[in-house]
């Protein structure tokens, strides 16, 4: 379960906002808004590196997890090249559970990985 290509810097940011990641993953929709509206800007360039790790398949996904993110394919791959406004901008617009899908799949690998390095 290790990364392809993953800096330190990229690290301590995923580490930095683990919590702030976990919580979103946790909330329900409203609750989510509410968070992703008065996050700092730092935030946005984290779901970033999430999106960018998924979408280049630097993390290995066992079959399960694979067939999870799969019905959010669309949603990882219109955020690779977004900035952090654009990012807030269809986040706080999005309607339903993709968000919380992708976190809640994607931390466990994350919190492994960061634990390597750190």
């Amino acid at each position: 379960m290790v990364t392809k290509r993953l800096s330190l810097k990229q690290a301590d940011m995923l580490n930095k906002h683990r919590y702030i990641l976990e919580k979103l993953a946790a909330s329900n929709m409203k609750k989510r808004k509410i968070i992703l509206e008065n996050s700092p800007p730092e935030l946005f360039k984290v779901l970033g590196i999430v999106f960018n790790l998924l979408a280049n398949k630097k993390l290995d996904l066992d079959n399960k997890q694979h067939q999870t993110l799969k019905k959010h394919r669309r949603l990882i791959r219109s955020m690779i090249g977004l900035k952090g406004a654009g990012m807030k901008q269809k986040l706080v617009a999005q309607r339903g559970g993709a968000l919380a899908t992708i976190l809640s799949t994607v931390l466990p690998i994350l919190g492994g990985i960061l634990q390597s390095i750190f």
